[in-house]
């Protein structure tokens, strides 16, 4: 569900990054969310410690990889810069044991997987070709990074031209093709773990390990139709979570892997929810609307303590949001 922006988009994105603090969990499904910061902030992702966030910003020009306090009251304006350079980076995430973080960085046109140290420096490149790698994720011990990929059907670069471009929407991705697989935190040892072949049409894309790593939610694309998968961790036993919703998608572990986050299409705008691992109990824990431009909130992330919930917004661009998360 990740592109990368054009430039052309990038000026025309103006967003805010928002908190909110909540009382009792019966306040749910929220309504008002209140503005931190005033630039194009996204993509964020909990350090291991919870108290720092690593994202994507454009507030040094161009879309870098940047890590702010978790509480941050200065509106982000102490936020710190990790990577340089003319290419687009997209998606970082930070390994457990704290020490590294791994992203997406667009060169000549293809995203690739880098690692880098998590204060920015000595970045590796992991993935090379022509084949897209989107969405790394780390395996609970900072081993092995899971990420979505069209190595093994050999789609090239991501252009205006791809398929289904006339239905991208801001924050989304091309995602035709796309299996999961794993690799070394070096970059070796690669090892496929979902095949098209009995799906053709399928494409698997937002792939998380559990925090036990005995299993992987994703999301699985067929069609116009878009749910919530849970496999094993070597890829076996993939099977839906999603009941009958076709409009499902960025699911994310809770801090103790007992529920799962994501979003769902209600209506003309995305919301977040929450369900058991096994699809029951879901529960809609966002409501607030901005008028015609706010496409909803997406990238839902579990804070490590499972005391917030850290997801993206829609309003003219991208916003930020953090909330307490459902008892």
């Amino acid at each position: 569900m990740k592109i990368t922006l054009s430039a052309g988009l990038v000026a025309n994105l103006i967003s805010f990054c928002s908190i909110v603090t909540l009382g009792a969990g019966d306040e749910f499904p929220l309504k008002k969310l209140m503005p931190l910061t005033y630039v194009v902030d996204y993509e964020p992702f909990w350090s291991p410690d919870g108290h720092q966030i690593v994202l994507i910003s454009n507030r040094h020009g161009g879309m870098k990889v940047h890590t702010m306090d978790a509480n941050s009251e200065d509106h982000g304006s102490n936020m710190r810069q990790l990577t340089t350079g003319e290419a687009e980076d997209d998606s970082p995430v930070w390994s457990p044991d704290g020490r590294r973080i791994a992203f997406v960085s667009v060169r000549g046109g293809v995203p690739q997987i880098f690692v880098m140290n998590a204060d920015g420096t000595n970045p590796l490149q992991l993935t090379s070709g022509a084949s897209q790698n989107i969405h790394p994720a780390w395996s609970p011990d900072s081993s092995r990074i899971l990420f979505n990929t069209t190595h093994f059907v050999g789609t090239g670069p991501v252009t205006d031209s791809s398929p289904a471009a006339d239905k991208r929407v801001i924050g989304d991705a091309t995602d035709e093709g796309m299996d999961l697989a794993t690799m070394r935190a070096d970059g070796t040892d690669l090892q496929r773990l979902t095949n098209r072949s009995g799906h053709r049409d399928a494409s698997y894309t937002y792939a998380w390990f559990s925090p036990d790593g005995k299993s992987i939610v994703h999301r699985r694309l067929h069609g116009e139709v878009s749910q919530i998968f849970v496999m094993n961790a070597d890829g076996s036993d993939d099977h839906n979570v999603s009941g009958a919703s076709t409009l499902d998608g960025w699911p994310a572990w809770s801090s103790d892997g007992k529920r799962i986050v994501f979003a769902r299409r209600v209506q003309d705008a995305f919301q977040i929810f929450v369900m058991n691992r096994d699809g029951s109990e879901v529960r809609q824990l966002t409501d607030a609307l901005g008028g015609a431009k706010d496409g909803g909130f997406t990238n839902p992330r579990w804070s490590p303590d499972g005391t917030k919930i850290l997801c993206s917004r829609r309003l003219n661009g991208i916003t930020l949001v953090v909330f307490k998360a459902p008892s």
